[in-house]
This record gives structure tokens, C-alpha cells and sequence, in this order.
């Protein structure tokens, strides 16, 4: 005798008996598993600096040809594949893409009244997904910008669907999106079949199967939360695996298909951590900013975090953007670096670590970009390159063939070039 069927009905009665729905039962619960977190103490001012030939065995500057289709303003989000780097640029909506040499390859267009403010890169179908109508219809299209389908979002009112412009992919037709903290009401129309989660797992056109990493009801009540200035929460550490991060914690999460793993506690010293309670506490209520305004060397949370063999790369967030914010921390010797106190060399041609040329535009407001295959990723402007150029012209530096070339036709208004580091092991 087949019982499944009678006991999917039971299933089902008894759900309905407790007011759970039956999308809520299919979502499995990932839980947390903590056994192997590393705690590692940190302070920003005993970070050190140096030179670029200290650091690095590699620096490679890689400009993004500029024509009158490819012209565009700063970089706001970077992925790199075998072959392309795939741009997101807020100044012009759009995404363009370029071949690893810098040649320009296409563009799919945003406008001011159809912009396209996220996107997702399936590595494995070789996909591009985005939206032009605030999540309403999402576009998949190959590398070549070529549309191959499309498909409606349930939207808000969708109860087991999440409404989201970026998800990482671990399979073709599986990934992982994450959430903030917020405010829980069962009773609200928005209430999702996984609100008390901050982790979820979906398929291609979002359904939510499983989800994970759920939080304190009173961290989402009036909860302010800093996310501008190229901040990324969430960050590939493979294709199979993404470092999630809550803001106001210091607490590093591995995500993997259908796991997640406290991985490293950052324990910062005391003069510029937050209080243990920032998240809970009734007197922070709705003042998370404000408290952050007014003590500008505090760090609120860990972003653009990375790891490359025994080096941690990650941005340490505070108010004043002049402090040691882009930190390597290297596991095995516990030496700290603070990226901005990198200086120029002949392994860099002289030619700038991180651009400060145009606070508008700089490394302060993105920090590292992307890692791939060993090497990390951020960028500079046209403008910070030739004065950089243009400054240490003394040195002669010997240029290798593209860039000769870019600083003999180029000019400041180009756009911004890749800047392509791998660390040393021994740091």
C-alpha cells in the first residue's frame, strides 16, 4: 500500500489546522552551523603600510576602451568571468561589457525611465539576468547582450517569491539572495512565507525553497541601515559558495547550497566598535545613523569581503572615509594592511594603488571590486592615471605596450581603468 499520498494529506490538514501554509512547509530551514568559526582580533591602527613591490608580485593596469558607445562614468559593480569584465555604471543605468583586454564588446542599455540598477551573472547557463521596471519583468541575455527570455515577478504580494535584481547562482537554476533585517508582520499583505530569514535559496525565477540565518524580531524594528558608497554585503567566495555579512556585526557567514556556516567573528577594540546592543537596544531606535554621524571612527559593519589563500580583503565601514577602511589580513602571520597606506613603486610604474583624484569617484567609495581566479580587482579614474602620469614622469617608467599606448592616444576624460593585483602568499 502507497502511503505518501495519506500522509501528504495529513501533512496538509495539520498545517492548515496550525495556519501554516504548505509553501511554508516546503521551504526547508538551513541551520548555522558555528563548530568551526575562527575569532580574529583586529585593529585598524596598528595596520601597516609599504610599497607595492611589498605586497604584490603582480600589478596590472588594464584601461576599458572609450568610444562614443562605451563611454562611461565609474565602475559601481564589477564581474569578472574566463573571458569578460561585466559592468554596472549608475551614471548612464546601463551594463557594458569588455573583453579582459579592455576592448569594448556591448552594452545593454538603461535609460533615466528604464534603468537597470542590479544584476545577476549565471556562470553556469552564461547568462546575464537584470531589470528595467523595479523587479516587475527580469531579462536573461548571453554575453553578447542578446535577449534570450523573459519572465513576470510575482512582486510584492508574491508570498514564497523574493523580489530581488541580484542573485548568485549555484547552479543553473538555483541560487542564494539575502535580506536586512526587518519588521516582522504576519499580518501585513508583505508578509513572506520566509520573513524571519535573512538568507534565502531560490530558483531562477525566485521561488524561495529553503531559506536560513533568521535574527532578533527587535533588530528589524526601525531598523536605519548605511548601504551607499559601494558597500556590498554579500560576495562571491567561489561559484559555489558567497561570505554574507549583517550590517552592525562583524560576523562573517559562508553560504553554500543549502548550508551555511558562521566562518570568522572580527573583534575590533573598543574605541571604534559598536555597542553589543546597537541592533536591540530601544535607545538606538530609528539613531543608527545619528550615532554614526557622531562617532566617525566607528565601524559599522564589514563589506566587500574576500579571501585569497591566507589573505582576508575587506572593508572595514565607518563615517570618516580618511581612515584605515580597506584592510588585508593575512591568517596565518596576523599581519594587518591597510590598503590606502600602499604607496606607489616601480612595480606599480608609479602609477596609483587607489585613486583619490575625485572623492566623487574614487577607491574610498568603491574599495576592492571583485577577486577571481587569485587576483583581486578595483579601479581608478582616467583623471587620477594621468596625474599620476604626469607626476612621477621623472621616473621613466617603462610601460607595457597597452598602457604606453593608452597614455600616449587617451586622455583624463577616458574611461576608468581595471586595476588587476594578486597578493603575495607571505605577507
Amino acid at each position: 500500500m502507497n502511503l505518501k499520498p495519506i500522509v501528504a494529506k495529513l501533512i496538509a490538514g495539520c498545517c492548515l489546522l496550525m495556519g501554516v501554509t504548505s509553501d511554508a512547509i516546503a521551504q526547508k530551514i538551513i541551520p548555522v552551523d558555528s563548530s568551526k568559526a575562527q575569532i580574529l582580533r583586529i585593529d585598524p591602527s596598528n595596520a601597516m603600510g609599504g610599497n607595492a613591490s611589498d605586497f604584490f608580485t603582480e600589478v596590472n593596469y588594464i584601461p576599458l576602451e572609450t568610444t562614443e558607445q562605451s563611454l562611461f562614468g565609474s565602475i559601481s559593480k564589477l564581474v569578472v568571468t574566463d573571458n569578460y569584465f561585466i559592468i554596472l555604471d549608475h551614471n548612464t543605468h546601463s551594463i557594458l561589457i569588455f573583453n579582459k583586454n579592455g576592448k569594448f564588446h556591448t552594452k545593454i542599455k538603461g535609460t533615466d525611465s528604464a534603468p537597470i540598477w542590479d544584476f545577476s551573472v549565471n556562470r553556469f547557463t552564461k547568462e546575464i539576468r537584470y531589470s528595467k521596471d523595479q523587479y516587475k519583468t527580469f531579462t536573461f541575455c548571453d554575453y553578447n547582450g542578446k535577449e534570450m527570455r523573459t519572465f513576470k515577478s510575482g512582486g510584492d504580494l508574491a508570498k514564497d517569491e523574493v523580489n530581488d535584481g541580484n542573485m548568485r547562482y549555484f547552479a543553473p537554476g538555483k541560487g542564494v539572495s539575502y535580506s536586512f533585517p526587518h519588521s516582522i508582520d504576519s499580518t501585513s499583505k508583505f508578509y513572506k512565507t520566509y520573513s524571519k530569514s535573512l538568507i534565502m535559496f531560490a530558483n531562477e525565477k525566485n521561488k524561495v525553497y529553503a531559506q536560513g540565518l533568521g535574527f532578533d524580531e527587535r533588530e528589524g524594528k526601525d531598523l536605519n541601515i548605511i548601504t551607499s558608497g559601494g558597500t556590498w554585503f554579500f560576495n562571491t567566495v567561489s561559484d559555489t559558495a558567497f561570505y554574507y555579512s549583517k550590517p552592525y556585526s562583524f560576523n562573517i557567514y559562508t553560504i553554500r547550497p543549502d548550508a551555511i556556516a558562521l566562518s570568522y567573528k572580527l573583534v575590533f577594540p573598543f574605541y571604534v566598535a559598536l555597542p553589543g546592543d546597537f541592533t536591540t537596544n530601544p535607545d538606538y531606535k530609528k539613531k543608527q545613523i545619528e550615532y554614526i554621524e557622531k562617532h566617525p571612527k566607528t565601524i559599522y559593519g564589514i563589506a566587500n569581503f574576500y579571501q585569497v589563500k591566507e589573505n582576508l580583503i575587506f572593508k572595514a565601514g565607518s563615517w570618516n572615509i580618511y581612515e584605515e577602511d580597506n584592510l588585508i589580513y593575512n591568517l596565518r602571520s596576523g599581519t594587518l594592511i591597510a590598503y590606502k597606506h600602499i604607496l606607489q613603486d616601480e612595480k606599480s610604474y608609479f602609477l596609483p594603488i587607489y585613486d583619490n583624484s575625485n572623492w566623487g569617484n574614487t577607491f574610498n567609495n568603491t574599495g576592492i571590486l571583485a577577486c577571481a581566479d587569485g587576483y583581486i580587482y578595483t579601479s581608478a579614474s582616467s583623471l587620477g592615471m594621468f596625474q599620476y602620469h604626469e607626476k612621477y614622469a621623472d621616473q621613466k617608467a617603462k610601460y607595457p605596450p597597452a598602457l604606453d599606448e593608452y597614455f600616449r592616444k587617451g586622455s583624463r576624460k577616458d574611461n576608468p581603468v581595471i586595476m588587476q593585483l594578486k597578493l603575495k602568499d607571505n605577507l
